[in-house]
């Protein structure tokens, strides 16, 4: 399974968004990061208080990926997180992004693994060159702040996202709008947005929608390695986590002509 989650201009969140999904997935998952702009998880990582080492990175895979020996290459180039999330963090400049130049092996890579991939591809748009990753994923997270003029920018980018990515995979993309609001307006956020995109030509392959609670401190404790299942669990955080991790797995047991409209829905 390959869930990409990506964001619009000024979108919060979206690597944060990806680590707290992963970690509360039931089950190993991996989290990639492969936004062209650079990554920042080797930064901001610090399992048992340990720096992650400089390599492996997204770049391990993409190298391996294009070889033929056949082995899990996102699983053999990832760092332990914690008993359950392993991490591929991207090199920090966008400079060493473009020496990918194409990212369609990568997608298949992400694509093909044994374990669930969860995959940051940060600011995505048509001319994004992860745009062959969304195209390849199962599920398409787009992330967004609650405010009017982010569900504005959300609203249009469903919108192309849909046409393109049909265009591009032959078949419907199936998209999940995930705002981070708070525990207590969360729900009520999500309502806003549904209504605000019920007449859209996105609606047709909008699978579901979710929150993800704003909790810095949770945040901190999970880029430290610490166990998702343990008191973290209790966070705010990951409360909201393991609910959208819940839909998710829900989407994941219906057959995706079931979830989306037509490619041809899309581009009308």
């Amino acid at each position: 399974m390959l869930i990409a989650l990506c964001g619009d201009k000024g979108a919060p969140g979206v690597t944060t968004s990806t680590l707290a999904i992963a970690s509360a997935w039931p089950e190993a998952a991996i989290v990639v990061e492969a936004s062209p702009a650079g990554g920042d998880l080797a930064i901001r990582l610090r399992p048992k208080g340990s720096v992650l080492p400089e390599a492996p990175t997204v770049l391990s895979v993409v190298t391996a990926s294009r070889g033929a020996d056949g082995t899990d290459a996102v699983a053999n180039h990832s760092h332990v997180l914690n008993s359950t999330t392993r991490v591929v963090p991207g090199p920090a400049s966008a400079e060493q992004f473009s020496n990918i130049g194409d990212w369609a092996p990568l997608a298949d890579a992400l694509g093909r693994s044994s374990v669930p991939v969860f995959a940051d591809l940060g600011h995505l748009h048509a001319a994004s060159a992860t745009i062959a990753v969304a195209a390849r994923a199962d599920l398409v997270v787009v992330v967004s702040r609650p405010d009017m003029p982010s569900v504005v920018r959300v609203r249009e980018r469903l919108i192309r996202a849909a046409t393109h990515l049909a265009r591009m995979r032959g078949a419907a993309p199936r998209l999940f709008p995930l705002l981070v609001s708070t525990s207590r307006h969360g729900q009520a956020d999500v309502a806003d947005l549904g209504a605000v995109l019920a007449e859209t030509p996105a609606r047709p392959f909008l699978v579901d929608a979710g929150f993800l609670a704003h909790d810095p401190a949770a945040v901190r404790r999970l880029q430290a390695g610490e166990e998702p299942a343990g008191r973290l669990a209790r966070t705010a955080l990951m409360r909201t986590a393991r609910t959208v991790v819940d839909q998710i797995e829900r989407i994941a047991k219906v057959p995706a002509h079931a979830t989306a409209g037509s490619a041809s829905e899309a581009g009308s």
